[in-house]
């Protein structure tokens, strides 16, 4: 490879290995939220006919991300990431037939689904 191809290596690196830490914060912020919303509002909500329902799925994907990110994302991502080893990063991959998913697009993608606003899964 080229220099080019190299010059954001040091960024790139940076933000993989802080990945897990915001998923992390996207679920801890998840938390706080929702149990605010049903702290601050919960009477209004219930008055307004609106199922407290919606807060607790919040919760429980927001603890959901947190798992992702501790148990996953961190010790297969993130680490190799710190460390630059970019080919435990490439050979990470789901082979399904003649197609390789890369796994961290299928984990990021899962943080962006259960994350709160969809920005945990944005640094994976």
């Amino acid at each position: 490879m080229g220099e080019s191809e190299w010059q954001h290596a040091s960024w790139v690196s940076t933000l993989g290995k802080w990945a897990w830490v915001i998923g992390v914060l996207n679920g801890l912020i998840g938390i706080f939220w929702s149990l605010f919303q049903i702290f601050s509002f919960g009477g209004l909500i219930l008055f307004l006919g609106v199922s407290i329902l919606g807060q607790v799925w919040n919760i429980i994907a927001s603890i959901v991300g947190i798992a992702i990110a501790l148990l996953i994302i961190r010790p297969k991502f993130s680490n190799p990431c710190g460390a630059k080893d970019w080919d435990a990063l490439y050979g990470w991959v789901l082979n399904l037939g003649g197609t390789n998913i890369p796994w961290m697009f299928i984990w990021g993608l899962i943080l962006f689904l259960f994350g709160w606003y969809g920005w945990g899964g944005l640094a994976v």
